[in-house]
Parts: structure tokens; sequence; C-alpha cells
């Protein structure tokens, strides 16, 4: 509060080297300074005794309320504040109002204050704006100085490398160590030195080890005069795409190796018809050079019978009105000779839908279009064939009635030809699906090749035949189907014994190679470690104490009996592997004992990682099971549920009983189960671990076992689990005594 006499005005406006005016109650001007009137661009008015309002008409209702509070005597600042001039004219102040008062003592009027902080304002919003933009972009950026501490870095250079904000300022050999911040340092003088940007790849691990490949910019930049010379980098995870470059470069080869060494012709045909690429095959098919046939069109190679056909296929395909398509043509022959061929082609497109190039198989099919030309040709020698051939041939009409057949069919089937003819050949199907999958690819195509159907003798037998047919077109009408069978079941039978005999071999194979592998890798460890225990101990004992001695052989013994339980583990799998494991169910009265005895087995290691261990078990629940194989059950899933949770965690251990049987079930708070790998735990040809969470390796074999063991109770062993929440493993007995 300011007691002003009114001869004092101008004296102390002309003292304020600040933007100040005075108003009386009616906020009429009663002095201004210099600074008021050039800060507002108001050289040519004149305001004394001018409204505030009449002067700046632009001022808000919030503003004038603000007046009319600190002519009431409340007093009011800001440090920044809008204000919108008429003309469109944002600026920010620094204001404060203060009201006055006369000789009187009453309020006279109103000191108003302002300072134009536009600049300052749009620095600070401009060097948020920088920080909100730099912590938002999805790479890593930091900027060092030319001593080589860290002077700026945002949110994600300090979430991708687990670092505090707090390293601002710190030098990289305080952040990064002396052997990264030496390679570091080297960069930013070269970068310092040469004025030049420069860029470069690095490798970082992420949080579950893995590493991550990252491509790096770094950049010169001038700072401020005291902050001098400064580098700046930015750094982007480049991981996923070289792993895709690789995958692009293993699929190109492979797609090369293939399309080089196909024994069946094989091109890339550009979508107006130039050959882009051959391989030797279809070289040797045309006689052409590889050179020369990229010289050349689908035009200029094709029959001109066949012309308009082929290009209306490829039309289709380039359009999308079909995706892929098989058909015969004729090409020209560098020596003038028509070559048959049988095409599959499809149509690749770009990302953005566009035709690309046909792929296209081609084979060469010469010589069967000229048997099959000779037998039309020549009846005589047709039947002949039609008459000795071993193979089925025959012929239907458009309904799929038999109109005529080879006699060979009776040797095969059982019917003569004569009670064939005539009758509708869905009767002979012994799925009738089968026919019409080959109805469907002969309507598409026109024929089928070497297509596998399954028929029915006379007395109801299967037998598998391999199927060639073709549409028979007279005066552009189709009238029905021609073709032959051949009886293919002997070779079926010895292709499904085989494959069973190879699928029996690659179990015993797998077994074999796991059994040698954990006998190799997880046995020979800790045998290993005893005998360096034994041969340090026996090379220091005459100079070692008893308690260093003790130590050694109490190591040794933790070692030994790891590498027994192991073993135990690796007989019991073999045996069940091999069905030479007994199962002797019993009456077990006292199931809490047995389980509280595998909780006590698998203690040491829930006490080492202060896991708790909870039962929940009625004294009274009586089961009907093979002693040994419940406790290895019970036994492998605590172990694995302690090997998979955090340090403090907590083991729940439940078994429930009804009429029908026992349901068991082993809860933890653990790491969890990542969903697209639940499928494979109980997968034999899996053999899925990992690391629990101090780094424990497993062998693959409990969950094996325990899936066995269970599934001869007549049981099931099943998982619920949600990642990063923990998994509940489950598994029923049923009642064996009443079996």
């Amino acid at each position: 509060m300011t007691t002003i006499s009114s001869t004092s005005f101008k004296n102390i406006i002309a003292l304020t080297p600040v933007p100040m005016a005075i108003v009386d109650t009616e906020m009429r001007y009663l002095a201004v300074s210099e600074k008021w009137i050039s800060m507002y661009d108001l050289d040519d008015k004149a305001l004394i005794g001018k409204s505030h309002y009449e002067v700046f008409p632009e001022i808000e209702d919030r503003w004038k309320k603000i007046h009319a509070d600190c002519l009431k005597g409340i007093d009011v600042q800001s440090g920044e504040d809008r204000f919108e001039r008429i003309d469109g004219t944002i600026i920010w102040l620094k204001w404060e109002v203060k009201h006055w008062l006369n000789e009187e003592g009453n309020i006279g009027g109103m000191m108003m204050y302002s300072e134009d902080i536009t600049r300052e304002t749009h620095i600070v919003m401009n060097e948020k704006r920088f920080q909100l933009f730099m912590d938002e972009l999805p790479g890593l950026c930091w900027i060092t100085n030319s001593s080589h501490s860290l002077k700026y870095a945002n949110k994600c250079f300090f979430e991708t490398l687990h670092l505090p904000v707090e390293v601002i300022d710190q030098s990289l050999e305080e952040i990064f160590g002396l052997d990264i911040a030496h390679s570091a340092v080297l960069n930013n003088i070269d970068i310092l030195q040469s004025g030049k940007n420069k860029e470069f790849l690095q490798t970082v691990r992420d949080k579950n080890g893995h590493l991550q490949y990252y491509k790096t910019y770094k950049f010169p930049f001038q700072g401020t005069h005291l902050e001098g010379d400064m580098v700046g980098a930015v750094a982007f995870n480049i991981t996923k795409s070289m792993l895709l470059e690789e995958e692009l470069y293993q699929s190109e080869t492979q797609f090369k190796q293939a399309f080089e060494h196909s024994l069946i012709g094989m091109a890339l045909i550009s979508p107006e018809g130039k050959w882009k690429r051959v391989n030797k095959s279809l070289c040797l098919i045309l006689g052409y050079t590889e050179e020369e046939m990229k010289e050349l069109t689908i035009r200029d190679l094709t029959h001109k019978e066949d012309l308009e056909v082929s290009l209306e296929i490829l039309e289709d395909l380039a359009a999308g009105k079909i995706g892929e398509v098989k058909y015969e043509k004729r090409y020209i022959h560098k020596n003038g000779k028509p070559i048959w061929v049988i095409i599959a082609a499809t149509m690749l497109y770009d990302s953005s839908g566009m035709p690309l190039h046909y792929v296209s198989q081609i084979e060469d099919i010469t010589k069967r279009k000229e048997i099959e030309n000779d037998l039309v040709l020549s009846e005589k020698k047709y039947r002949t064939i039609f008459e000795n051939v071993q193979d089925v041939f025959y012929q239907t009409d458009q309904q799929g009635v038999v109109t005529e057949i080879s006699p060979s069919i009776e040797k095969h089937s059982g019917y003569s030809r004569t009670e064939i003819i005539g009758m509708p050949v869905d009767m002979f199907y012994y799925y009738l699906q089968d026919r019409e999958r080959m109805v469907e690819q002969v309507r598409i195509h026109g024929f089928v090749i070497d297509f596998e159907v399954r028929l029915k003798t006379k007395n109801e037998e299967l037998r598998y035949v391999s199927v060639n047919a073709r549409l028979i077109i007279e005066n552009g009408q189709i009238v029905g189907t021609e073709g032959s069978m051949r009886d293919v079941t002997t070779r079926k039978f010895q292709e499904n014994a085989l494959m069973a005999l190879n699928t029996e071999l690659r179990a015993s194979n797998e077994q074999k190679n796991k059994l040698f592998s954990i006998i190799g890798h997880d046995l020979r460890n800790p045998i290993s470690g005893s005998l360096q225990l034994l041969d340090l101990t026996l090379t220091d004992f005459e100079s070692s104490s008893a308690e260093e001695v003790y130590t050694y052989l109490s190591m040794m013994k933790t070692e030994l009996s790891n590498a027994n339980v192991l073993l135990e583990d690796l007989l019991t799998w073999a045996k069940s592997q091999f069905n030479a494991l007994s199962f002797n169910p019993i009456e077990i009265k006292n199931l809490r004992e047995l389980i509280c005895k595998s909780i006590q087995t698998v203690s040491p290691m829930a006490l080492k990682k202060q896991i708790e261990i909870v039962e929940y078990i009625k004294s009274d629940l009586l089961v009907y099971a093979d002693t040994g194989m419940l406790e290895t059950i019970i036994r492998n899933l605590l172990s694995n549920a302690i090997k998979f949770t955090n340090p403090g965690g907590k083991v729940t251990v439940k078994v429930l009983g009804d009429d029908h049987g026992m349901l068991f079930s082993v809860k933890d708070t653990g790491l969890g189960i990542p969903g697209d790998k639940l499928a494979e735990l109980f997968n034999k040809n899996s053999n899925y671990t990992t690391y629990g969470t101090s780094g424990e390796k497993g062998t693959g074999l409990g969950l094996s076992l325990c899936y066995d063991f269970v599934s001869k109770h007549g049981g099931t062993l099943w998982v619920e689990s949600e990642e990063g929440k923990g998994a509940t493993f489950y598994f029923t007995i049923p009642d064996l005594s009443n079996e």
C-alpha cells in the first residue's frame, strides 16, 4: 500500500526505469512512464485523462476483475501471463498491480507495472518442446562436451542403458568405465578435430542379456561460449532390421539354389511377358542361352495357336482373378520344332499390390504329348495298348458315368469290364471326397497328373490309385473325361511302413541324443568338479587345516549328491522311455507325510532363495498310487516352482479329493510361462527348458517324467500360467482301487 500526493506523480514516473502507469479509481491515466509508452507502442496517443480500457479495448473481463479487486485493496502480481493485443499479437507479461492512497488515506487509484518477457518465455517453451520431442524420439540421444562429460540425454538413453538422470555432468569414464569410455572419447576427438559427421555400429545388451544392435550417428556442433565445442549423438535400434536382412539373405540364397538347380524349367517373367530370369533346365528345354532368352518375350516363343489362351491366363493372374494356374501349351524350340510343356504359374505382387513378376515352373512333356497324339491317330495301336496294358484306361461322360474302361480293371478291382461300364464312378470311391477333389482340379486346370485317390474293390477292399486324367473336349464343348489309373497300393503300404519305421527310429535317436547330451554335460560337470576338488584336497592335504579339508569334502558331497539325483532321474526317465519301469500302485494312507517328505527334499533350494512353501492337505486323505512315482511327480513340480520363483516368493501345494480321485496342484508366484511356450511343455519332441531366476540350469527331464508317471496312473497333467504372475501345475490321480 502506497500513499501518493497528486504533485508527486510526475516525479515518481520520471524516476521509474520500467513500464509503469498510474490510474485513478475510474481507471483514467494520471501518469505513465516512457517505458510504458514505448513497450505498448503508444507514442502517437494522448494518454493522460483517458480510460485504460479505451486505450486497450482488447482487455479481457478477467483483467477488469483484477483491477476492480485492486481498487478494493487487493494487490495482485504474476510472473508469467498471456496478453493478446487487438491486432492478434501475443505477448507474455510479468506484471503487478497495487492500490495507492491519497493524502486523506483513501484508495486513490492503482499503480500498474508490466514487463515484456515474451522472448524468455519462448526460450523456456522451446526448451520444453525440445525436451518433450527428444524424450518421445524412439532412439537414444545424448550430448557430450569437449571434456567428454555427458551434458544431455533423453528418456530413451536413460531407460535403455539403465542409468539415473544424476549421471548428467559426469565423465564418460565415470558412467561407463574405462574401456567403453576410451572408445567413445576417441570417436569424439576424431569428430571434433575433423568437423565431420560419423556413423558406426554399436552393441548393447538388454535387461534379459540379449545382444541389441544400434546404428549410431555422431556429429559436431558449436555450443555457447561457456560450453565450447560439443558432440551430439543419436542411436537407433536396428536389431530387427538386421535379423530381417539376414533372413532375407538366407531366403534369397535358398531360392537361388532351388531355382538354379531345379531339374524342371523355372523362370521369372515380367508382367509385360519379358523373360527376367531363367534357369539352365529351361534353357536346355528351349535351346537358347540365358542371355538370348532375356532378349525375348513369351510372344516370341509361344506357338501361335496357343498364344491367345496363354495371354488370357497371364492377364487373369496379373489382375488377381486367379491365384495360380497349371496348364499345357506349346513353345517353339530354337530349332523351330514345337515343344509341349506343362506350366505351373503364379503372380507375385509388390507391397503396394502391383504385379511384380510371374513365377513359372515349366516341364517338358513333348514325349508324353507325342504318345497321346499317336494314340489318337492310330486306333489299332490304341486298342492294342488298351487291351494289354497293366494300367487301367477309362472314359466317362459329362455326368461321370463310365463309358469305356480297359479289361485290366478286373485284375485290380474284381469287377469285369461289362459290370463297370454304365455305372457312375461315385460308387467305386472308398471316400467320396477324393472324387470331389479330383473333379475340382480337373475343372480348374483341365487335367490332373499323378492325383492319388482311394478306390474300393468288389469285395470292399481299399486300393490306392494314381490317376492321370483330362477333359474330353469336342467342338469346344466338354463331353467327358478320360485318363489312366495305376494301382499303387503296395507302394503306399510300403511308404506307410517306412514312415512308421522312420518315426520310430527318429524317436529312438532323439532319446539316445538326449541321453548322451545329459550324460555329456549335466552329469559330467558335477563329477568333473568333484575330481578337481579331490585333486585340490590331495595336493594341499598336508598344508590344509581340518576345516579346509572339511569344506572341500562338503563341496564334493554336494556335487556328488547333485550328480546322484540327476543319475537317479536319468535312470528313471530311461526306464520310463523303454517301458522298463514297474508300476506298483498301493493305498497311501498318509498322503501328508509323503508330500512333507517331498517338501523336505527341496527345502534347501527354497531356503537358499528364502521361498516359503505352504501345503494345504487334509490328514485323512487316501490315495491309491505308486509311491515312488507320486513322490517323483511332486518333487519335480516343487523343484521347478522354486527354480522359477524369485527370492522371497511363495510356493503352495494343495490336494483336494472326491469320489473320483485326487486333484493335486503346485502353484508359484514366479516368472510364469510365455503363452507361445505352453504347448511345448509336454511335447516330447520339444525338450523346452530355460534358466531359473538364479541361473539354475534344467535337464528337461522333470516335466517329461511327471507327464509319463501321471499317464501311468490314468491321470491328466496340465498347467495354467500368465507371464509375470506365476504358474500352477495341476494333475489328477484317479481312484485306481475301484478298477
